[in-house]
């Protein structure tokens, strides 16, 4: 018998894809914060971490509201150039 795979929308493209394909934000009382593990408490969203449309600030507006600028732009820094290791997202 195949094992339940957990269905995650994106917040920009609204596709639906396993949980596992998506990258969970986490919206605190600090800031943003990326959860790799998909378990940290919270409120979160998924993006498509492989899709830079999915990155933009128009598109995170209906999950991050005032602060979606800065969530885009710490995706577009993460995302886009670096190893991603860093889990804390600048505070927006």
């Amino acid at each position: 018998m195949a094992k339940h795979v957990p269905i995650r929308m994106c917040v920009a493209c609204r596709k639906r894809r396993p949980k596992g394909e998506l990258l969970r934000i986490l919206l605190m009382p600090e800031g943003f914060r990326l959860d790799p593990t998909g378990k940290l408490p919270g409120r979160g969203a998924y993006v498509c971490p492989d899709n830079p449309e999915c990155w933009t600030e128009k598109k995170l507006r209906r999950f991050a509201g005032a602060r979606a600028r800065a969530l885009s732009e710490a995706l577009v820094t993460l995302l886009g150039g670096t190893d991603g290791q860093n889990t804390h997202l600048p505070a927006g």
